[in-house]
This record gives C-alpha cells, structure tokens and sequence, in this order.
C-alpha cells in the first residue's frame, strides 16, 4: 500500500470511519496471515489472532501517534496476541498428557514447519518477521523492544538451531 494512501486511511479511521480501517486491515490481511500462520502453525488459532488483533486496532487505532507505522503497530499487536494464544497453549498442554501417538507424529515430521514448531519462541518470533514478514532488523527491534543486536543474535542463533533440528532430522 502506496504510504500516502496508508496515512488518510489511518487518519479517517482514527476519527471513526470503519471503512478506512476495514481498508486497513484488507492491506495487510495477507501479510499478517502468513506471519500468524508461521507462529501458530494452526489456521483456528491464525482465525483467532486475526480477528482478535482487528478488534484490539479499532478500539486503540485513536492512541496510534504516527500514521506511517501502522504497518509496525498493527504487527506489534498480532505479535503480542500470538504470544497469548502460545501461552494458553502451553498452560493447556500442562495440564494434559501426552501420548506416545502424538509425541511420534510430532517429532517423525521431517517437514520444515515441523522443526520450525520445536524452535524457542524468542528465536522463532524474529525469523518470522524478518524472512516473512520482510521487517529489516531496526524495525524488529523496535516491535519487541529490544536492541538491535539482541534482534541479530536471535536471528542467528534461530537460523543455526533450524539448521541443527533439520540435520537432526535427516539423520533420523
């Protein structure tokens, strides 16, 4: 989306016109999808974190001070959301056991996303924004509040954890 448009389009929907934000939301649908997807790995909990992010925006796009980051403000709230949805999920697993069934057809997966499911979040949060998100390392830093070469060590050290869980795998 075209910044001078992105801009009007968040200036209206700070003054309450829904179409604006529902144009929004349409511009960087895709995007976010993909990125929820790449954290989630599950398209109800995708469902969840979009439609739940979308709610979040509208009640607080009026606190959005500088309208050319809407893109890094809406990421910001889809992230911490996801971040949510990750935690209720781990509570959850707390609580249930898990049979040998699962545990065999989770670690038998040699597909990319698989291993890329057994990555720490710290790791995994960054990759996501930065390889498919196309977020330059500045700006991920600024989304999660964090210095710029914490952002580049995560990188690495996800990038080299990936590629130990897919030699692991091959090896398997």
């Amino acid at each position: 989306m075209e910044k001078d448009v992105q801009i009007n389009l968040v200036k209206k929907a700070k003054m309450g016109d829904a179409e604006a934000f529902i144009g929004l939301c349409e511009a960087y649908q895709i995007i976010l999808y993909n990125s929820a997807y790449k954290l989630l790995q599950n398209d109800e909990d995708v469902a969840d974190c979009l439609q739940e992010t979308e709610i979040i925006a509208w009640k607080k796009i009026s606190t959005l001070k500088n309208a050319a980051a809407f893109n890094s403000w809406i990421f910001r709230i889809m992230i911490n959301v996801a971040k949510g949805i990750l935690r209720r999920r781990v509570d959850m697993l707390q609580f249930e056991e898990i049979s040998e069934a699962v545990e065999e057809t989770y670690y038998g997966d040699s597909d990319l996303s698989g291993v890329f499911e057994r990555l720490p979040e710290k790791y995994k949060i960054p990759i996501v924004l930065h390889y498919y998100a196309g977020f330059n390392v500045k700006e991920i830093a600024d989304q999660l509040s964090v210095p710029k070469n914490t952002v580049k060590t995560r990188l690495a050290r996800g990038r080299e954890r990936l590629k130990i869980l897919l030699e692991g795998e091959r090896n398997d």
